[in-house]
């Protein structure tokens, strides 16, 4: 649900090097779902070597290294930038540099960069081109206080005169209106769609994000239905919305804040969760954090090790009472008493060795949307929705598990006595509603799909039955 994002300011270029490199080099590897890029050049006036980084999957195309280090058998480059540390070696013939990938904020994670001549293109052919056939406007507006400006864009049929309306609700992390991730675009594919199927559709950019003003960092799943609400609003005032037919589509996280702005907003008219989460933040978090594992061939001793250090450190988040501050000490405490029980080559290997290390990534599961996250149940609030559901998940999503959050919304909708919900559970597609081979995180910047047209035609069908 979260990725790295390469965000920061610039910092001073220092260098040192004891190893002459051909004067261009770059190397590639994959880091998780995106791909990492490292170019070395020699700069032309002093003959000493610079680098970048780059991922071309998340639009990241020219990272400074701040601190370059090249020996006879290794590199090492930092980015201040971005926190981010690449360290490796050469393999046989420097063909390659197998190594390991440190950020604040993120487990460290191994990584081989190779040697290759250009970087592939990526192929996304189902962002819609021009001209298109329906109107789209750039936008702003604000909340009632009008402490928060949002950024947006309205899509909308070129015939007509009023329309029904959706507002597209993004998953976890900082993410833009298009809901971009590796070079796909699926919230403006899905307003691409149902625009031309007779909807006007408002997409916006996350609180503190792209356009919209506000703290991201400080900001939890309450602030981002608040959010939500006020684009209700926002719609309410236009001529062309017909206010009777506003309905909310959510993904992942985006699916869970939609009840949550239903149950409080009755222009709310209807719902269609994508992969949206209807367990407990904390269930599927150590259920998500396994599979990936798993999923990343992690197996046996080292899984179960794996397993039982995050299960540890949620169950001690979700213990302490909400209005607390967690010390840094209180969860450095949990790894070290999980590291005392695990054999040096274990930890190594599951690139848990290093506390210093770890600790940003601790610090970021007490950050208050981890927090509010993990303690949130969603089912009282699904026990009280009757307005009609669509909730969909790909069969081989690892991050929200497609058979415990359907099973939930099914028990938890007949409980509110909806009459009105159907369940999809699409075979084949993985979280981001691609078809996939897996549903492994790395394979979502390598398929061309950016939402499966099933997918998009089963919700759009749903939706054109509902607004009649």
């Amino acid at each position: 649900m979260r990725y790295v994002i390469f965000i920061g300011l610039l910092s001073l270029l220092t260098v040192s090097y004891g190893q002459e490199l051909p004067k261009k080099t770059l190397w590639q590897g994959q880091l998780g779902p995106i791909r990492l890029l490292l170019r070395i050049n020699i700069d032309s006036l002093t003959n000493r070597p610079t680098a970048r980084f780059e991922s071309p999957d998340q639009g990241a195309n020219n990272i400074p290294v701040s601190d370059l280090r090249i020996t006879a058998d290794s590199v090492v480059a930092t980015s201040a930038m971005i926190a981010g540390t690449f360290r490796g070696k050469f393999s046989a013939g420097r063909q390659a540099l197998d190594g390991v990938w440190l950020q604040r904020g993120v487990l460290p994670q191994p990584i081989t960069l190779k040697r290759v001549e250009q970087v592939m293109a990526m192929s996304r052919p189902q962002l819609p081109k021009p001209p298109l056939p329906y109107r789209s406007d750039s936008l702003t507006f604000q909340n009632a206080d009008q402490s928060i400006r949002y950024g947006a864009t309205l899509t909308r049929p070129a015939t007509g005169q009023t329309f029904p309306a959706v507002v597209l609700i993004t998953g976890s992390g900082p993410q833009d209106r298009d809901e971009t991730l590796m070079g796909h675009k699926p919230f403006l594919v899905i307003a691409d769609n149902l625009t031309r199927n007779g909807f006007a559709v408002l997409r916006v950019d996350d609180r503190g994000f792209g356009q919209t003003t506000g703290n991201f960092a400080t900001a939890t799943s309450t602030d981002f239905a608040n959010d939500v609400l006020a684009a209700i609003a926002y719609l309410k005032t236009r001529p062309d919305v017909d206010k009777k037919r506003i309905g909310l589509i959510g993904h992942s996280e985006g699916g869970m804040i939609a009840p949550m702005v239903a149950v409080q907003s009755p222009d709310v008219a209807y719902i269609v969760s994508l992969a949206g989460v209807s367990v407990k933040g904390a269930d599927l978090l150590k259920k998500q954090l396994s599979a990936g594992a798993r999923l990343a061939g992690v197996s046996g001793e080292a899984l179960a090790a794996s397993d039982q250090f995050f299960s540890t450190l949620i169950d001690r988040i979700v213990a302490q009472p909400i209005d607390q501050v967690i010390p840094i000490d209180t969860l450095r405490q949990v790894y070290r008493t999980w590291r005392k029980q695990q054999p040096d080559d274990r930890a190594r290997g599951l690139g848990m060795d290093n506390e210093p290390a770890l600790t940003p990534m601790l610090m970021q599961f007490s950050t208050p949307w981890f927090r509010n996250f993990l303690r949130y149940d969603p089912v009282p609030t699904l026990s009280k929705l009757t307005i009609p559901v669509l909730a969909m998940n790909g069969e081989k999503d690892y991050q929200v598990d497609a058979t415990d959050n359907l099973n939930s919304f099914d028990t938890n909708l007949k409980r509110a006595g909806n009459k009105r919900y159907k369940i999809v559970m699409m075979p084949g597609l993985n979280h981001l509603f691609q078809t996939a081979k897996t549903g492994a995180g790395v394979e979502y910047g390598q398929i061309e799909e950016t939402f499966s047209p099933k997918a998009l035609d089963i919700m759009t069908a749903w939706l054109k039955e509902v607004v009649k």
